[in-house]
């Protein structure tokens, strides 16, 4: 029975159901390989049992430790959504060899104690998971509807594969999949516990850590905006979460620690506007989702979507506390935290609220959030927003929109600003299309988050569409633009791009894009004694409000074409060149990186990227170029090594990040009780390389969470 045709299912505790005839998402037919699953549970465990025939199709299992190089392996998963509105959505997968992942939507972050057991039998293998229910967050209520799938991912093909299948569900390269925002096409399941309330019930957690250092660069830490600067260091701290009720949970942190814990982000492809990054910090990555809970969109259709809580915006701080969870159709997150801005010395302390309602069947939902944050030297900001959306399944129409508010001492003259999106759209299984209109004010840029450009209104729109043809496993086509101004009247920023990316069976790839961009700047003061035309007179894009003077409109535009090969599998191939004006300059670019799984053991990866800029004022051409090396080795079963090598050389102007070179080496070691050690020289996010030698051990107190 193909699960795109169920409702709903009954199973009592003890019984079996089965499931088979997959569907291959990548290729978007029917599944050639043969998947067999067994779903079960008791009054503590939900048992999936997978068989996977895998005629004339190599097995790949190279990784041995368990959170390591999810997506280059083969693998099988049971996707859970224990809220039944995609609010709570977890996955657990493991391959072939007994290595094991798992991921939470409202945590990036999350770890389980589950256990995997596994067979390779020639040219098929056999899974059995088990999933403890205490892993779960869940009411302990007897009756319980849960939205369950399973998935499975061949590497040698770098296929994905699906038991629910929908038309409108996403496919991604290799960790980015399986995607939870799919869990809404997934078949609901009813199920009986007799004694659900000892099964979930919640135990309070804690980590306390204990850190020593040394070297001249012991005290040196990256901050929000790149730069390095000097902090005191922090010998120890604490992490702990008391449930407050099944489903909720109380969250702090006293003194948290990030010396050894970041990642490398560095890129040096120029840009346009101010970069997301994601978040790593255990504190905010904890119950994110439902601090931000707003999913209209309110940019340009090139950009990332403005919001009112942004954490990587903010620096070190002292401590923090929240409440966050879901009962019901209902999310919601509750936070404050508090400590000294290190690049200003002004002391912080900012509350962020979050709320959201989703009903079951993905048709209506609506949301509310709120950032109050109180600066010593910039002032109180104020920002609030309210928004809905609405999507009826049946003819795939859908719709919403978001009001946000802006106000305080921070917020430049008038005092208040706001920002308005609304949009409708429709979905379909082989085409997508929306159309939405903005209003952002002057100066609307709440301080704790994320701000693409203010100052902005018009129209903007965009179309994709997915398909097979023949020889190729999947060939996707993109086209969209945004038109906005400034109250000005004049064109503030305005975008048109296209692109086509086809998948051929033999696993290459090929990647053709165009965007046409312009974007106006001003001048940032409203008098200019020097005249527009002083080379060193400092500008904004953000806005000109109110003066709007010197005005200049630049280009940046691009044309590109990539290649890749074996892509999501454990050795992909990419390069990528690309060229067109970016605003003073006329810009070459050149990407290129490798990976390769050598063993159970060794992992290497390397990039080569390069740009060359020629400045269109006349002067001399000026350069930059990249190179990063990755080495990891898992030493044993829960212990690995890793490191990297980064060098920056050149620059070019205000665009690219600073040359320098860094070497950061980490070694990690889990122990089975939940411990983690922690050895570090220097730092992956750096811009350079930092003196500095750390050991950190973290104690688990309570039941772990830790496999």
């Amino acid at each position: 029975m193909f699960a795109a045709i169920l409702s709903a299912v009954l199973l009592a505790e003890g019984q079996k159901f089965s499931a088979q005839d997959f569907h291959n998402v990548t290729a978007r037919s029917t599944a050639a390989a043969v998947t067999t699953v067994t779903l079960s549970y008791d009054a503590k465990n939900l048992y999936a049992t997978f068989r996977c025939a895998q005629d004339g199709i190599p097995i790949t299992a190279l990784q041995s430790v368990n959170d390591v190089g999810f997506g280059s392996d083969d693998f099988v998963g049971l996707g859970i959504d224990t809220s039944g509105n995609g609010a709570q959505v977890y996955y657990f997968e493991a391959t072939p060899a007994g290595t094991k992942y798992e991921t939470a939507s409202d945590n990036t972050r999350y770890t389980a104690n589950w256990s995997a057991s596994t067979r390779v039998d020639g040219m098929s293998w056999s899974a059995i998971l088990a999933v403890p229910l205490k892993a779960l967050r869940a009411p302990s209520v007897r009756a319980q509807t849960w939205r369950i799938n399973f998935v499975r991912g061949i590497a040698a093909k770098a296929e994905h594969l699906t038991w629910t299948w929908n038309a409108l569900m996403t496919d991604a390269e290799g960790a980015q999949w399986p995607v939870f925002t799919d869990a809404q096409y997934w078949p609901s399941f009813t199920l009986h516990f007799e004694n659900i309330r000892s099964a979930v019930r919640p135990r309070p957690q804690g980590q306390i850590f204990a850190l020593a250092s040394a070297g001249q660069g012991r005290s040196v830490f990256v901050q929000p905006n790149g730069t390095l600067a000097s902090e005191p260091t922090r010998d120890f701290g604490a992490d702990f979460s008391v449930p407050l009720s099944d489903t909720v949970n109380f969250v702090g942190t006293l003194h948290p620690d990030f010396s050894n814990v970041d990642v490398d982000q560095q890129t040096i492809t120029p840009q346009e506007f101010p970069r997301q990054i994601v978040e790593y910090r255990p504190f905010f990555a904890e119950g994110a989702s439902f601090l931000n809970p707003n999913t209209s969109p309110s940019a340009g259709i090139f950009t990332p979507n403005n919001t009112l809580f942004y954490s990587p915006n903010i620096g070190a701080f002292d401590y923090g506390a929240k409440v966050e969870g879901n009962f019901g159709h209902e999310a919601f997150g509750l936070m404050n935290f508090a400590g000294i801005n290190t690049l200003t010395g002004s002391r912080f302390n900012d509350t962020v609220y979050g709320f959201a309602h989703d009903l079951g069947n993905q048709t209506l939902r609506y949301w509310g959030d709120a950032v109050i944050a109180k600066d010593s030297i910039a002032g109180q900001d104020t920002a609030a927003e309210v928004g809905a959306s609405d999507r009826n399944p049946a003819i795939g129409l859908e719709g919403g929109f978001d009001q946000a508010f802006e106000g305080g001492s921070y917020v430049s003259a008038p005092g208040h600003a706001s920002s308005s999106n609304v949009y409708a759209g429709v979905q379909k299984p082989n085409y997508t299309a929306q159309v939405r209109y903005q209003d952002v004010t002057p100066n609307y840029n709440p301080i704790a988050g994320y701000t693409v450009i203010s100052d902005t209104r018009g129209w903007s729109g965009e179309v994709m569409v997915t398909g097979v043809t023949p020889g190729t496993k999947n060939v996707q086509l993109f086209a969209g633009g945004d038109r906005l101004f400034d109250e000005s009247g004049a064109v503030h920023q305005a975008d048109f791009g296209a692109n086509a990316t086809t998948t051929f069976r033999n696993q290459i790839s090929v990647t053709l894009s165009s965007q046409v961009g312009t974007l106006r700047s001003y001048a940032l003061q409203g008098a200019v004694p020097k005249g527009c035309a002083y080379p060193a007179l400092s500008r904004t894009v953000f806005t000109g409000y109110p003066y709007y003077s010197c005005p200049q409109a630049q280009q940046f535009t691009t044309a590109s074409i990539s290649l890749g090969y074996r892509d999501g599998t454990p050795s992909p191939v990419d390069a990528m060149i690309a060229e067109g004006p970016f605003g003073g300059y006329y810009l070459h670019q050149y990407d290129t990186s490798i990976g390769r799984q050598i063993g159970r053991h060794l992992s290497v990866s390397f990039a080569y990227d390069g740009t060359y800029a020629d400045p269109l004022d006349g002067t001399p051409i000026v350069s930059q170029w990249l190179r990063r090396l990755i080495v990891t080795e898992t030493v044993r079963g829960a212990a690995s090594v890793s490191l990297e090598y980064r060098s920056i050389t050149g620059t070019i102007g205000a665009i690219t990040p600073p040359s320098g070179n860094n070497l950061a080496l980490n070694f990690h070691q889990l122990y089975p009780n939940g411990n983690n050690l922690y050895l570090s020289i220097g730092t992956p996010s750096a811009n350079q390389t930092l003196n500095r030698f750390i050991v950190k051990y973290v104690f688990v107190t309570g039941e772990s969470t830790r496999p």
